[in-house]
């Protein structure tokens, strides 16, 4: 069990205790800068009523110390030095707080030190404090930190995290628990999820969408709710789908971060109407998403369905400029408080920091990678300092460092930000695994496959890469630049590269085409040369793509291609570290073949090649031995492709495969796959015969799946009625077919109006939703950010 103290700052341990003696006096408790005014943290001025009873003009006052980690004896010496302030004999009431535990004898020996000064029962150990929070449930829950670390809740997030599919973001979560900030998008998400049960998060690239999500995901899992995420495919969240059970879906980036990688597949758009049709009739599901505006903007071009209404009710938009300055301040205050930096951040004066979150380009993932690679610069590491413990006792010599000013040139220069660790400060070893890790994506991946990329790299410029030099190279890297997750029984996977570092490496890579070269024609993955040749263009759809190339890209057309045919039939690795498939398991060639085949005829068409017939012959023999283990959106994916602009000679390939995918698909075995279906037919010539069985077959077993709904509402119904109902009709509707549902529906009616169907309404839940900070703070500080940044 833990009272969860370690995981606040100093400022958040003050908030805490204000909040608490507030509702222990019933008084309005204010907040002070430590310094100026001699030691005091919080006061109470009189008169007050009962229990204090303090009389007009007298002054009670609070000093605070927040040392989770420290013994007695570590804090005897700083109480000393208090003791010795004159605010000890001037206040009416001196209390004591302190997140240090403190025995009965530590109190009589606090008394001692303050010479009877103070009484032992204004003395607040962290026991003490722990009692209060227990006391006063309300404001626990005002202190989100707190209240999803405390006692059963704990536990409870706990076993979830641990469970979680993605170790990603399992350790993304941990980390979180200590910086975060309560923004008001917090607040605005969970009204539209209380409303609608739906959230899309839109904003640019590194205001806090993902930091926002991950804050919303950790209050829900610590109200109950089970977390079930997707890394690549809206499919992943339908597998974990439990009928009846409260679960939060979570797809951060589900669009990708640009149209390359899209993770929407071939009728993916279908798929994630369907699932959020369902999400909005079931009170047991939550459905939480973020995306980057321009890449929702140009999905709504590409594809029809997420023009739907629910993606403007549901979307919050998330940006920088609408944070306060207090926001700003508190979110960057964290950052410093936590990290290896803050000894030397606190040499420079507070309001140089309150400028930087005034900065108007101010963005938290910047702040928080320049404040990592300062560390870096003067030799700190976050792995190797206690951050709540040693920090303060670290003495930097500043030599004229200022952290503010580098945090403003962060700012206004982000590509400046990662120049001199790219091109200075790592060995040529070092910088080709960033370069290699970039090369896979914004994927998973497993640290043999990053080893062997890297080695290949290394053997095409006739260097020796050793095991023990790749393993010295990256236990440099790991922490600031790049993130090792293990996985347990000895697997390690390794995380894509923080997002403003990966824009810094493709920029390095397309000034240095040579760069690019190497790794085209080094590279021993599918998904490497993919990522390189999107860098450069030669993937995107645009016809006058090729014109503003510049000549030194246009030349390594040749070896794009030359990598797409030599890896073409290498295994994936997007599926690593999903947990949805063992991690020995990578994703096969054969499933994700449209893409494959339909970039690399793209490829060819740009640099006037021929696609090479033994290619497409091995594609149509594999697809076909494997067709009952490739999904629908696969198999139509290829079929588009090969209706498309291809050789002639291809053609009777071409035949063969869609005779045998035809009958393939000819037997759906769900709604999913009379989906698909109905597109294959769309695509690929059909006889009308053919085409009217499959339409009579549809109906048959349409109308059949509406029976059984209808049984199941008359027996005991679940909850997913509505939603399944649904699902038909929108399939229903691309076969052209009007499925009768009315009995279904006036089952559904009669339910909702006497109120007994089960499923119908949300089970009573007994979380409650923190107060927000305005209904339980009333303190000076929060208006005035410099005081925050005088903690430092």
């Amino acid at each position: 069990m833990t009272d969860g103290f370690d995981n606040l700052s100093d400022y958040d341990f003050e908030r805490l205790v204000a909040d608490l003696l507030t509702a222990e006096w019933s008084a309005r408790v204010e907040s002070f800068p430590r310094g100026r005014d001699g030691g005091v943290d919080l006061r109470v001025l009189g008169p007050t009523n009962a229990p204090l009873g303090l009389a007009s003009g007298e002054e009670l006052v609070v000093q605070c110390k927040h040392h989770p980690l420290a013994s007695y004896d570590e804090i005897k010496g700083k109480l000393a030095q208090e003791a010795k302030k004159a605010i000890v004999d001037e206040a009416s009431r001196y209390v004591l707080a302190t997140s240090a535990r403190l025995t009965r004898h530590n109190k009589k020996s606090i008394v001692q030190i303050f010479s009877n000064r103070i009484r032992e029962v204004d003395i607040f150990g962290r026991e003490d404090i722990a009692a209060l929070v227990r006391q006063y449930p309300a404001v626990e829950r005002a202190t989100p930190k707190l209240w999803m670390l405390s006692g059963s809740v704990f536990q409870s997030l706990l076993h979830q995290l641990e469970n979680l599919r993605s170790a990603n973001l399992r350790e993304e979560l941990k980390r979180l628990q200590k910086t975060f900030v309560e923004t008001k998008f917090i607040s605005k998400a969970r009204d539209v999820i209380d409303d609608l049960g739906i959230c899309i998060l839109a904003g640019p690239p590194g205001v806090g969408k993902t930091t926002t999500a991950h804050i919303l995901l950790l209050q829900m899992m610590a109200e109950g709710w089970e977390p079930i995420t997707a890394i690549g495919d809206v499919r992943e969240l339908e597998a974990q789908l439990s009928t009846g059970t409260k679960q939060v879906l979570f797809f951060d980036d589900f669009l990708g971060q640009n149209s390359l990688d899209a993770k929407l597949k071939v009728g993916g758009d279908a798929e994630l109407v369907r699932l959020l049709r369902l999400v909005e009739t079931d009170p047991t599901k939550i459905f939480l998403m973020t995306t980057r505006d321009y890449v929702l903007r140009q999905a709504q071009q590409s594809y029809e369905r997420l023009n739907h209404d629910i993606f403007d009710a549901t979307r919050v938009s998330v940006m920088s400029e609408s944070l306060s300055l207090y926001e700003k301040a508190h979110i960057l205050y964290n950052q410093l408080y936590f990290s290896p930096l803050r000894g030397l951040a606190r040499q420079s004066a507070a309001a140089d920091y309150v400028d930087v979150a005034r900065h108007p380009k101010f963005n938290p993932r910047l702040t928080e990678a320049a404040i990592a690679l300062m560390a870096r610069a003067n030799g700190l590491r976050r792995r190797t300092v206690n951050a709540s413990r040693s920090q303060k006792n670290i003495v930097l010599d500043s030599s004229g460092v200022s952290v503010p000013a580098q945090l403003v040139e962060a700012l206004e220069r982000p590509d400046g930000l990662w120049h001199h660790v790219l091109h200075h400060q790592l060995t040529e070893l070092q910088r080709d695994i960033l370069l290699v890790r970039f090369s896979f994506g914004s994927t998973m991946i497993r640290s043999e496959e990053l080893y062997e990329a890297t080695r290949e790299l290394n053997k095409l410029s006739q260097r020796r890469c050793l095991g023990v030099d790749l393993d010295s190279a990256i236990s440099v890297l790991d922490g600031d630049l790049l993130r090792l997750i293990s996985e347990g029984h000895g697997d390690i996977t390794v995380a894509a590269l923080n997002p403003g570092l990966a824009d810094a490496v493709g920029n390095f890579l397309l000034r240095y085409p040579e760069q690019i070269q190497a790794l085209a024609r080094s590279a021993p993955f599918y998904d490497q040369v993919r990522t390189v040749g999107g860098l450069c263009g030669y993937f995107e759809r645009s016809e006058s793509i090729s014109g503003i190339l510049s000549p030194r890209l246009k030349d390594l057309k040749q070896d794009i291609l030359a990598g797409v045919e030599r890896t073409l039939f290498t295994p994936g690795t997007s599926t690593a570290a999903t947990g949805l498939f063992p991690l020995s398991t990578r994703y096969q060639w054969y499933e994700r073949i449209g893409e494959r085949l339909g970039l690399y005829i793209n490829l060819c068409h740009q640099t006037g090649a021929v696609p090479k017939s033994p290619i497409i012959e091995a594609i149509v023999d594999g697809v076909l031995e494997n067709a009952k283990k490739i999904g629908g959106g696969d198999l139509l994916s290829l079929a588009q492709v090969l209706r498309s602009s291809i050789p002639i000679a291809w053609r009777p390939t071409r035949t063969r495969f869609e005779y045998g995918l035809l009958k393939r698909m000819s037997e759906p075995e769900d709604l999913e796959e009379w989906s698909i279906l109905r597109d294959i037919v769309n695509v690929v010539p059909v006889t009308s015969d053919f085409r009217r069985d499959m339409e009579d077959e549809f109906e048959e077993y349409a109308g059949e799946l509406v029976r059984e709904i209808v049984y199941q509402l008359e027996d005991e119904p679940s909850g997913d009625e509505e939603a399944s109902l649904d699902e038909i009709r929108s399939v229903a509707r691309q076969w052209g077919w009007s499925v009768d549902t009315w009995e279904a529906d006036a089952l559904l009616e009669e339910q909702r109006d006497d109120g007994q169907g089960k499923g119908f309404a949300p089970e009573e839940d007994t979380a409650v939703v923190p107060p927000s900070q305005s209904q339980s703070r009333s303190r000076v500080d929060d208006i005035n950010p410099v005081r925050l940044f005088n903690r430092l």
